[in-house]
């Protein structure tokens, strides 16, 4: 599989002061962002994580900084530091990388209450090794892979911009919930992807097929637990052409979305959610009225 950067939403301004010849860098937090490291595989899960006390504020490897740099509550930029590849450790539990390098994982210093969050140079350490459990619909826990009475924690239910996370003993309060995005399953039914945040840094392709300068991809949302479509007309095009994506069940008849693109356009198409699980996933391209036109992405599954 491999996966799609969302362009949904301006990046993040950075701005540099300069007084005489002297130059005055930006502040870690509005530092120039950096792009998603190419060496990440493309099965690693990915995640955006929004605070449970505030979805505006998301899990953030403060100025995209190197081994020790704090990990802090932000509002979401959309940028590399925001996003986090899962890598399953064969020692148990799971590596957390920041988007921006391969090379750096969460971690912390031990499993004790007030313990700060940073990342880390990987070193397989246990101390860099987490298990996500779900707790609620689109809501996870981040706890230690040693200790699963311990969790990700904002300090005192603080929240607000730069706080830093810390180690906590598991309470299920808001300040220990990480959100993913505002639907999950059939609840994403007819809405739209940007809108719900479903996994707003990205999703997981797992189809991309073109035919001529058509092309569709089929993405996989993983945190709203639904699936989505992009289609790209050709400027060649002489009229407009339909995404439709389906949802197929083994016993029960289909359902499906459909839009309409002019020649040139590139359009999303809206969620259909897994909400059982021997439903299947497609997404076409049909011109009206031209039964003889169409293509497919292939079937994908939950």
């Amino acid at each position: 599989m491999r996966r799609i950067r969302r362009t949904l939403a301006a990046a993040l301004t950075v701005l540099v002061a300069t007084v005489g010849f002297a130059v005055v860098a930006a502040t870690p937090a509005s530092a120039a962002p950096l792009p998603i490291d190419p060496n990440m595989l493309p099965h690693w899960a990915r995640w955006t994580f929004h605070t449970g006390g505030n979805f505006d504020l998301v899990m953030d490897a403060a100025g995209s900084g190197g081994s020790g740099s704090r990990v802090i509550l932000y509002p979401s930029t959309r940028n590399s530091n925001q996003v986090w590849f899962q890598e399953e450790a064969t020692e148990g539990g799971q590596y957390l990388h920041p988007g921006y390098n391969r090379n750096l994982c969460l971690g912390r210093a031990n499993s004790a209450d007030g313990t700060k969050v940073v990342v880390q140079g990987c070193s397989g350490s246990i101390n860099q090794r987490w298990v996500i459990p779900r707790s609620f619909e689109t809501g996870y826990l981040l706890k230690a892979q040693d200790n699963q009475n311990a969790c990700v924690d904002v300090p005192q239910s603080n929240f607000s911009q730069s706080a830093q996370l810390q180690m906590w003993g598991c309470n299920g309060s808001a300040a220990q919930l990480w959100n993913t995005g505002r639907c999950f399953a059939g609840g994403c039914d007819g809405r739209w992807p940007d809108v719900m945040d479903c996994d707003i840094g990205g999703g997981d392709v797992v189809r991309d097929v073109s035919q001529g300068d058509n092309r569709i991809v089929l993405v996989r949302a993983t945190g709203c637990h639904a699936f989505y479509a992009r289609l790209t007309s050709s400027s060649g095009n002489t009229s407009s052409i339909n995404l439709v994506l389906w949802r197929y069940y083994p016993d029960q008849p289909y359902e499906y979305y459909s839009i309409s693109l002019s020649p040139g356009q590139t359009r999303w198409s809206q969620l259909l959610g897994v909400n059982d699980p021997g439903a299947t996933f497609e997404a076409c391209a049909e011109k009206p009225g031209q039964p003889s036109f169409k293509f497919c992405s292939g079937i994908w599954w939950a």
